[in-house]
């Protein structure tokens, strides 16, 4: 698991990456981003909600887990809203703003408490 969990972080800097560049960018070159933008978040929340909350709920970390998931609804939707937008649609960069505060703040809770937590559990696991 964490093999995965290396993935997910580094999947974390490519999204933050991509946030830059749709501040820095417009037209085409924007709808590009917000594409990619929602292609990653959408396949990282799967991941995370089919193959590791389910192993954080097994090593006892149910509430981090019940906490994590009500981010992804709301990340859930603001992709969604994005996705029905594009990059000229009037909104998209205070969508795009809300959308990486809300990343920025399900990242930060993750890497600093959500996993550091899970990996103890697994270690403590494969000590026993």
């Amino acid at each position: 698991m964490p093999d995965v969990i290396k993935l997910l972080e580094a999947d974390y800097r490519e999204v933050e990456d991509l946030f830059a560049k749709a501040e820095s960018t417009n037209g085409a070159a924007k709808q590009q981003v917000v594409t990619k933008i929602a292609a990653e978040l959408t396949l990282h929340a799967e991941v995370e909600e089919q193959i590791v909350y389910p192993a954080m709920r097994d090593a006892g970390l149910g509430s981090l887990v019940d906490e994590a998931e009500q981010e992804h609804s709301m990340v859930k939707e603001l992709v969604a809203q994005l996705e029905a937008m594009d990059a000229t649609t009037e909104g998209v960069d205070s969508v795009l703003a809300e959308l990486k505060a809300n990343v920025g703040h399900h990242v930060h809770e993750e890497e600093s408490e959500g996993f550091p937590r899970f990996r103890e559990a697994v270690d403590q696991a494969e000590l026993q």
